[in-house]
């Protein structure tokens, strides 16, 4: 059972003030356990989350600095997957159709609908409600 990862997670498993931290740390155990394999997050994702992480903590090159070893070093639990270039109208589609005025996704959060329905994946780790309906979202 695939799960996919979000940059929400990403970012309050590493800052800790983030108010998901506690619950994002909880949620890891899990997911060490080994009860969900395997597990991805797309290059989307990683691009998103440094930014988040750049723009939230102006800069601090010590938070960067843990993301580092997240998403490259001996931390890294995960699989990135590559979107082509060829992929990305399938996600402005996914987009559009998922979008409401009550249900407004980003083209990454679009980015991990696609992944989900390519490798048919049901479970997301992610702090957003607006997956809901679209993916079953692992809490504590």
């Amino acid at each position: 059972m695939g799960v996919i990862l979000d940059t929400g997670f990403f970012f309050a498993l590493k800052i800790k003030k983030d108010k998901n931290h506690e619950n994002s740390k909880i949620i890891l155990k899990k997911l060490l356990n080994k009860i969900y394999r395997p597990i991805i997050t797309t290059d989307l994702v990683v691009n998103e989350t440094y930014s988040l992480v750049n723009i939230r903590t102006k800069n601090n090159k010590s938070a960067i600095e843990k993301f580092n070893d997240l998403f490259w070093g001996k931390e890294r639990f995960f699989d990135i997957i590559k979107i082509d270039i060829n992929e990305y109208r399938y996600i402005a589609n996914i987009m559009n159709k998922y979008s409401t005025q009550k249900r407004i996704l980003s083209f990454v959060d679009a980015s991990l609908i696609y992944i989900g329905k390519k490798f048919k994946y049901n479970l997301i780790i992610s702090f957003d409600e607006h997956f809901d309906g679209i993916f079953q979202r692992i809490s504590i």
